[in-house]
C-alpha cells in the first residue's frame, strides 16, 4: 500500500511540474519574476500558489478517512517566492477548500497548511530568496511536513488511527512535497536568474548605444547622428535592420532593406506614418503591416517606437526590423521601449545643448551649464551600474533625469512656486543618491502653505550641490533642507553633516551666482549667511522678507 501511494503521488506531482512549468513559461509570470514584487504580484503570486493547493488536493488519495495529498507544495512555494503575504494567501485558498472536503483530518490539515504558508513566507522575508538552494529547500520542506504530520498525530482521536495514518503516510507525503516544492523552486530560480541575465544584456546594450550617441549630440539630432546611433543599435541588438525617422522624412535606415529605405526620403511605410500620428508604438508582422511601397522589400516585422522630447512632443520614430526568418519577442518590444526611452533623453539633451548656446541670460547659463553631458554621462553611468542590481528602478532614474531636464531646459519664469523648485531639487538628490548610494541621505521640510510662494528659480539645486561638493566625506551625508515661513520672511536652510570649513568659508561659482541673482531681484531685502555647524558640517541659509520681490 504504501508502495502504491508513494508511485501514485510522484507520478501526480510530475503532473504538476510540467502543468506549472508551462503557466511559468507565460509572458504574464515571468513579467512578475522579472519585476520587484510589489504587492499586486505578491497576491498574483499568493492565488497560483493556492490554486497548485487545490490541485494538489483533488489528486490526493484518500487513506483511512484522511487525504494524502501534495497541497503544500503551492503554499510553501508561495511563501518563498513571495513572502508571508503570498503564503498566507495561498494557504488561505487551499486550506479553505480542504476544510469544505471534511473528514478526520480536516482541521489539523487546516491548521498545517496555513503553518506552511507562515513559516515558508517567514524563511523567505529572514534570508532572502537566494537563501533557498535545492538542498535548503528540500530541508526545510520536510520540517514543514513533518509539524503538518503532527498536528494530525496530535489531533485525531483515537490516537490510534491518527499513529497509523501519520506514520503511514509519513514516508509519501513528506517525501513528495519536499522533491515537488524543491523543483519547483530550482525552476523557478533558473527563471529568475535567466531574466536578470536578459535585463543584464540588454541594458548592457543600451548603455553602449547611449555612450556612443552622447559623442554625437554636440551635432545635434541630424541624418549623421542618426546614422550613427542606428548602426550603433545594429550591431548591439539582434534586429536585421534599424531606422531612425523624424516626422517627415527618414534620418538613417541601417541593414536590411537599406537599398530603397534611403536617407533623406520621405516616409514610405504606411506603418511609420500610422505612429506618428498616433503617437503610440506599434508591433507588426508581415509585410502588408508594414505596407512598404517595394514588393520583394526584405523587412517583414517590426517595432516602431514614437521618439519624444522632455514636453513630450514628437520628434520621429525609432523603427528595429526582422527579416521573415525571425519573429518579435516579447523581450525585444521590452527592449525597444528601453531603448525609445534612451534615444528620447539623448536627443533632448542636444536640443538642451543648443538651448544652452542659445541663452541669453550669462549667470542662469551658468546655473544651467551645471548638468552638462559630462554630469549627465556620469549619471547614466552609475544607473547602468544599478540596473544590473535594481533593474526595476532605472525607469525611475531616467523619469528623475528627464524631469531634472525639463525643467531646466523649458523654466524661463523669473519666480516660480517653492514646490516647483523642491521637486526639482528632488529629482537632483535621487540622482544623486544614485551616484554616491548609501554614503547620502536627505530630508525636506515645508510647510504646505508656504509651497505656494514663489522665489527665483536654481537657488535650492546649488546649495545642496554645494553641500555634496564641500562636505562628501567616508561616512554618511545627511543634508537637511527646511523650509518655512516667518512673520515678515520666507526662510530657507541646508543644513549638513559634512566635512564643514575651519576658517575661509566656501566659495563657490553657484554660491555667487545665487547672491547676484537674489541682490537682482530683492535689492537688500533678502540674506545670505553661511557659517559651521556645532558638530561639523555646514549651514546655509537664506531669509527673502515677505511683500517684496516684485519684478521690474
Amino acid at each position: 500500500m504504501l508502495e502504491n501511494i508513494s508511485l501514485i503521488l510522484l507520478e501526480r506531482v510530475s503532473l504538476i511540474l510540467v502543468i506549472t512549468y508551462i503557466i511559468f513559461q507565460t509572458y504574464f509570470i515571468k513579467n512578475i519574476f522579472g519585476k520587484t514584487l510589489v504587492a499586486r504580484n505578491k497576491i498574483i503570486l499568493g492565488i497560483i500558489g493556492g490554486l497548485l493547493g487545490i490541485l494538489g488536493t483533488i489528486f490526493g488519495i484518500e487513506y483511512s478517512g484522511a487525504i494524502v495529498n501534495y497541497r503544500d507544495i503551492g503554499v510553501i512555494l508561495a511563501g518563498m517566492t513571495g513572502g508571508i503575504p503570498s503564503g498566507l494567501i495561498a494557504a488561505g485558498i487551499s486550506s479553505i477548500f480542504r476544510l469544505s472536503f471534511g473528514g478526520i483530518t480536516a482541521f489539523p490539515c487546516f491548521l498545517g497548511t496555513v503553518t506552511a504558508g507562515v513559516l515558508s513566507g517567514l524563511i523567505s522575508q529572514h534570508f532572502g530568496r537566494k537563501h533557498f538552494t535545492f538542498f535548503n529547500t528540500l530541508f526545510y520542506t520536510t520540517i514543514i511536513e513533518v509539524i503538518h504530520l503532527t498536528y494530525v498525530l496530535i489531533m485525531v482521536k483515537p490516537f490510534s488511527l491518527a499513529y497509523d495514518i501519520t506514520f503511514n503516510i509519513l514516508f509519501p507525503m513528506v517525501v513528495t512535497n519536499a522533491l515537488g516544492v524543491s523543483f519547483l523552486n530550482f525552476m523557478i530560480k533558473n527563471l529568475e536568474e535567466n531574466l536578470e541575465l536578459t535585463a543584464e544584456n540588454a541594458m548592457t546594450s543600451i548603455f553602449i548605444i547611449m555612450e556612443n550617441s552622447l559623442n554625437t549630440i554636440e551635432f545635434g539630432f541630424d541624418e549623421k547622428s542618426a546614422n550613427i546611433i542606428a548602426r550603433t543599435i545594429l550591431e548591439n541588438s539582434d534586429f536585421d535592420a534599424v531606422a531612425l525617422t523624424d516626422k517627415r522624412k527618414i534620418l538613417s535606415h541601417v541593414g536590411i532593406g537599406s537599398d530603397h529605405h534611403v536617407s533623406g526620403l520621405k516616409i514610405k511605410t504606411g506603418a511609420t506614418k500610422k505612429v506618428i500620428k498616433s503617437e503610440k508604438g506599434l508591433k507588426i508582422i508581415g509585410k502588408n503591416g508594414i505596407n512598404c511601397e517595394k514588393k520583394d522589400c526584405p523587412l517583414h516585422s517590426a517595432i516602431i517606437l514614437p521618439l519624444k522630447d522632455l514636453n513630450n512632443n514628437l520628434i520621429g520614430t525609432l523603427k528595429l526590423y526582422y527579416s521573415k526568418n525571425k519573429t518579435i519577442k516579447n523581450t525585444d518590444i521590452v527592449f525597444g521601449k528601453k531603448l525609445s526611452q534612451t534615444l528620447s533623453l539623448i536627443i533632448s539633451i542636444s536640443k538642451m545643448n543648443e538651448a544652452l548656446k542659445l541663452a541669453t541670460e550669462e549667470k542662469l547659463r551658468e546655473l544651467m551649464a551645471n548638468l552638462s553631458p559630462h554630469f549627465l554621462f556620469n549619471t547614466l553611468n552609475a544607473i547602468k551600474y544599478i540596473s544590473k542590481k535594481e533593474p526595476d528602478n532605472v525607469n525611475k532614474f531616467i523619469d528623475n533625469l528627464s524631469n531634472l531636464l525639463r525643467y531646466t531646459l523649458y523654466e524661463n519664469a523669473k519666480l516660480v512656486t517653492i514646490k516647483e523648485e523642491i521637486d526639482f531639487t528632488k529629482n537632483y538628490l535621487e540622482l544623486m543618491k544614485l551616484r554616491f548610494k548609501d554614503k547620502l541621505d536627505y530630508e525636506i521640510k515645508c510647510n504646505k502653505n508656504t509651497e505656494s510662494k514663489e522665489i527665483p528659480p536654481f537657488i535650492l539645486q546649488p546649495l545642496i550641490e554645494n553641500s555634496i561638493k564641500h562636505g562628501m566625506k567616508d561616512s554618511k551625508l545627511l543634508i537637511s533642507l527646511t523650509i518655512k515661513e516667518n512673520n515678515d520672511s520666507i526662510s530657507i536652510v541646508v543644513e549638513d553633516n559634512g566635512k564643514g570649513f575651519l576658517g575661509n568659508k566656501p566659495k563657490g561659482k553657484g554660491l555667487e551666482l545665487i547672491k547676484n541673482r537674489l541682490n537682482a531681484i530683492y535689492n537688500e531685502n533678502y540674506e545670505l549667511s553661511i557659517k559651521s555647524g556645532i558638530f561639523g558640517g555646514a549651514i546655509v541659509e537664506i531669509k527673502i522678507k515677505n511683500k517684496v520681490g516684485e519684478l521690474v
